[in-house]
């Protein structure tokens, strides 16, 4: 391998590290949100906090409606790791990398239906509760573009590999 792919293997396995302690950071922060303060942090609304604060919604139905996107977390964690431990092997256009970004890309598509269900589900049982309840779906520009930008990445690997095929062929 050249220098610059020892780099960046070098650099996936430091970003590898990086993940999971933004991970652990993250979910030490929701347990003590949880735990310690009694709070509920993780994809909270308007309509959440209200419901949350009110002693006649159960926060076990409330945890029960964010535990979708939690795991959709935790698997993109997950995917994310494998990936960039193939990249820190070298593996940066072989099929495996590839599954790995793929799964990454469907998570992100599931965690944006995921939001807007969430969004729904609490909306739905703030009206148990409360006269006016305004359900508001917001679409995050930024999560499409992240999503376009994925794709592109997805295909502009694939075409790399492609190339990469060719000129072991011509070699």
């Amino acid at each position: 391998m050249n220098d610059k792919m020892n780099k960046l293997s070098q650099l996936s396995g430091y970003l590898r590290g990086l993940v999971l302690l933004a991970t652990a950071v993250v979910i030490g922060y929701l347990g003590y949100q949880l735990g310690f303060n009694g709070e509920l942090r993780l994809g909270s609304s308007a309509l959440s906090e209200a419901l949350w604060q009110d002693d006649r919604a159960s926060h076990s139905v409330l945890l029960m409606m964010v535990l979708p996107q939690f795991v959709t977390m935790l698997l993109g964690v997950y995917w994310l790791q494998k990936l960039l431990a193939y990249y820190q092997q070298g593996l940066f256009f072989a099929t495996e990398p590839m599954r790995c970004y793929l799964w990454l890309i469907w998570l992100k598509v599931a965690d944006f239906f995921l939001d807007i269900g969430r969004n729904i589900a609490v909306g739905n049982y703030h009206s148990q509760f409360f006269e006016t309840t305004e359900i508001e779906l917001t679409i995050d520009f930024g999560n499409l573009t992240t999503l376009l930008l994925m794709l592109v990445i997805v295909y502009l690997l694939k075409a790399a590999k492609e190339i990469e095929a060719e000129n072991k062929e011509f070699i």
